[in-house]
């Protein structure tokens, strides 16, 4: 008899048979997340490497906090509630990621008939807390050993450690409950499931807007200040110092407070995941999918019409199946978003700093470029998998990747045209070199869309997997990990590559320093556009050829 298993059957145990089971369903979810995803420290070493480097800041930024308070400086409560506030939304945003991708692969025909909801949705919520656990146990060390060496008292190390434990129970139980919630809320409403998913992809962008707003204007955050440090969140932080020497740090009295709050919120939470999980195992789906505007993709179009016989028909067809695929299922338009994230949080903050409407009317029409063509371009194998056979059997790799380019550039063009024009018209950046800006965003989309499409023939088809996708019940191909992430982040290094002349020769730093030199500033700029559309076309021609030799030696497997 199994050793294991004869002293379960000796020993009394106190658990109700319900968390028992729940635990095992956490459990076995674990290693299922495990067999597909592989395992989350030691299986990527980029990840670990991240992790670590967080790790080092936080303990670096505790330990300053450490040495400030034994020195006998007020604790920054502001500032620290806000750490802690941030920390904590994160937590929530994981947690309902974590509930999303093992809601979608728990199987409730076969798991309801054995154990009831509660105890399915408790082994769901043990998956996630020991999930969210895991990817914060890392950066919570690197935090408790950096404060306690500046403390100079080992015991913070336990306490910060029970306080993130504590947080983040709260943040798993939060996570799942409003995320099967909102998955209730689509399955009712499919509209709501559009705007949901609108919201998650692109609602960083308002954001940005308001915190910039909110920058110009001198908003004060004092008010912030005051509500975060009302909120329970900052009970945690009492919880996280109570080891600290310092009685004037922590109080007690806090701590306990985040006892009788757990004891309260999480039990109330894990009943809704119950009930919530419950509806939406009951519930009818309302299908999202549908026959509306399908059409012959064989039927001559506009652009057809336009052009004539000097692109190959079968071009048409592909650019044509693409938009009609975006339409559909927007998986390229919501690709857009790493290239909008890009180039606003990075390419705009060292533009404007370097200054000049030459280069700000350069990095929209750049940032114009990437999106566009990134949009039709990206991820062709995922896009097209399951038309994968007959697509190599009646198409050729140039009019495949033509198609693709034709898609993005049909789109891309008078976008960047109707945007670019008008402004560097008003602006003071004169015609000439509005032409050539609109000219390069052109460039930059058309160029970008190869990359996209040679990089994405890369790919091998096993690595695609059928996931869940926004606006559709309909799962989609596409890679799983980090992999997809760092093929979207190569794509736009080059696409950022091309246009480095560009915003070099129209930053003011660098063209008054020529100007100086007795080079007249509209050459150098004109010059610098000029050799970005050069350079733009060399790396079109390389990267078409590539992808056509790639489609050409494409292996189904």
């Amino acid at each position: 008899m199994n050793c294991g298993l004869r002293d379960t059957m000796i020993r009394p145990t106190h658990i109700p048979t319900y968390v028992r089971q729940g635990m095992k369903i956490a459990r076995a979810e674990w290693i299922r997340h495990h067999r597909e995803f592989g395992t989350p420290l030691t299986g990527r070493p980029v990840i670990l490497v991240i992790l670590v480097g967080i790790a080092s800041a936080l303990g670096w930024l505790g330990y300053s906090l450490g040495r400030d308070l034994i020195a006998g400086q007020p604790l920054p409560e502001g500032v620290v509630s806000l750490f802690v506030s941030a920390a904590f939304i994160w937590m929530v945003w994981r947690s309902s990621k974590y509930t999303h991708i093992r809601f979608e692969r728990l199987d409730p025909n076969f798991l309801l008939t054995t154990v009831p909801v509660r105890t399915a949705a408790l082994g769901l919520l043990g998956f996630v807390y020991a999930r969210l656990l895991t990817t914060l146990v890392v950066p919570t060390l690197g935090i408790a050993i950096g404060t306690a060496i500046g403390l100079r008292s080992p015991t913070v190390v336990l306490t910060i450690t029970l306080a993130s434990a504590c947080i983040a129970l709260l943040a798993a139980v939060l996570g799942a409950t409003s995320r099967l919630a909102a998955r209730l809320v689509a399955l009712r409403l499919v509209r709501a499931r559009y705007y949901r998913d609108l919201l998650i992809v692109f609602g960083w962008i308002p954001l940005i807007f308001a915190a910039m707003l909110l920058q110009e204007l001198s908003f004060s955050l004092a008010p912030l200040d005051g509500l975060l440090g009302a909120l329970p969140l900052a009970w945690f932080v009492d919880l996280a110092l109570i080891g600290t020497p310092n009685d004037t740090v922590s109080s007690p009295r806090y701590t306990l407070r985040v006892v009788a709050f757990l004891g309260t919120t999480v039990p109330i939470f894990t009943a809704g995941t119950t009930l919530l999980a419950r509806q939406v195992w009951e519930h009818d789906s309302t299908s999202s999918t549908g026959i509306r505007g399908s059409h012959s993709l064989l039927k001559t179009g506009v652009v057809e019409r336009f052009v004539g016989e000097r692109i190959p028909r079968a071009m048409y067809t592909v650019a044509r199946e693409r938009w009609l695929m975006e339409r559909r299922v927007p998986q390229g338009l919501l690709s857009t978003g790493y290239a909008l994230l890009f180039m606003g949080v990075v390419g705009f903050p060292v533009v404007a700093l370097a200054g000049g409407t030459t280069s700000l009317l350069v990095l929209f029409a750049v940032t114009l470029g990437l999106v566009t063509g990134v949009a039709f371009s990206s991820d062709p194998i995922g896009t097209e998998y399951h038309a994968l056979p007959m697509l190599f059997t009646s198409v050729t790799g140039r009019q495949f990747v033509g198609g693709s380019l034709l898609a993005a550039t049909v789109v891309g063009i008078p976008l960047i045209a109707l945007i670019i024009v008008p402004l560097g018209i008003v602006g003071p950046v004169g015609f000439g070199q509005t032409f050539l800006i609109a000219l390069l965003g052109g460039a930059v989309c058309t160029c970008t869309a190869a990359v996209a499409t040679m990089v994405g023939l890369g790919v091998e088809r096993f690595k695609y997997a059928p996931v869940p996708f926004f606006f559709t019940d309909v799962p989609i191909y596409a890679e799983l990990g980090a992999a997809a992430f760092l093929r979207h982040g190569l794509i736009l290094t080059i696409g950022v590559f091309v246009s480095i002349p560009a915003f070099l020769g129209t930053a003011p730093p660098i063209y008054e320093a020529i100007a100086a030199q007795g080079v007249p500033t509209a050459v150098v700029q004109i010059g610098a556009l000029l050799l970005t559309l050069l350079l733009a076309a060399i790396l079109t021609r390389t990267a078409f050829r590539a992808a056509v030799h790639r489609f050409r030696d494409y292996q189904l497997g």
